[in-house]
């Protein structure tokens, strides 16, 4: 995945329609966002763990330090993914979860004219997790009252997007992140912890939508 977003941003760096930035202009942008995990773990419980795709609503904000260098805060809506077994445990509901994942970024846009700007980001992501539930599919292979908690993540985002100009002030965006999210998940059954185990969900973060010049 890596390697794609190195050869995409290879590929917009060489195009030549581009726009230019000014210094301390602000940049909005909203949309779809669409997280989609490369889920692995650890073994537990006989097998694994894999966490289900997720889309809501994505918005971020870029402050130019000049006009080829930006800081972008990227947030979201919930994303709601569904926790499901691999390996030995395919085919188990085991619960859910909600998500946050604030990013910050150092952008850097390097083309100036009127009509197209790509971008590349690196930066910080910071991941909480909040509102997880098991299944009674999970009680009752485990033969009890069982929950699941999920610890919290940092770890490195990489960006690449793309702004296109159709007026003045607004402009169509896409943007790819690969982020770096790994937590530990442990369940307990009838208030007594049971098992851990640590996932790796690594998910490749997709927005379209549209951008804001103030």
């Amino acid at each position: 995945m890596r390697k794609s977003l190195l050869l995409a941003a290879a590929t917009l760096l060489c195009t030549a329609s581009t726009f230019a930035h000014e210094p301390n202009e602000l940049f909005f942008r909203v949309g779809a966002a669409s997280v989609q995990p490369d889920a692995s773990s650890g073994t537990v419980l006989g097998g694994g763990v894999d966490v289900e795709s997720a889309t809501t609503l994505g918005f971020s904000g870029t402050w130019f330090i000049n006009k080829h260098w930006g800081i972008e805060v990227l947030a979201a809506l919930p994303f709601e993914h569904d926790i499901v077994g691999s390996g030995a445990l395919k085919g188990v509901d085991i619960g859910s979860t909600k998500h946050l994942p604030p990013t910050i970024s150092v952008q850097y846009y390097p083309l100036e004219g009127d009509s197209f700007q790509p971008y590349v980001g690196l930066g910080l992501n910071y991941t909480s997790f909040f509102d997880t539930k098991t299944t009674k599919t999970l009680d009752t292979a485990l033969n009890g009252k069982t929950s699941l908690s999920l610890d919290y993540s940092t770890g490195i985002a990489y960006q690449v997007g793309a702004d296109f100009k159709v007026s003045d002030n607004i402009y169509i965006n896409a943007a790819i992140w690969k982020i770096d999210i790994d937590t530990t998940a442990k369940i307990n059954v009838n208030g007594k912890h049971a098992a851990s185990v640590d996932v790796s969900i690594d998910p490749a973060v997709f927005m379209l939508g549209v951008g804001f010049k103030y």
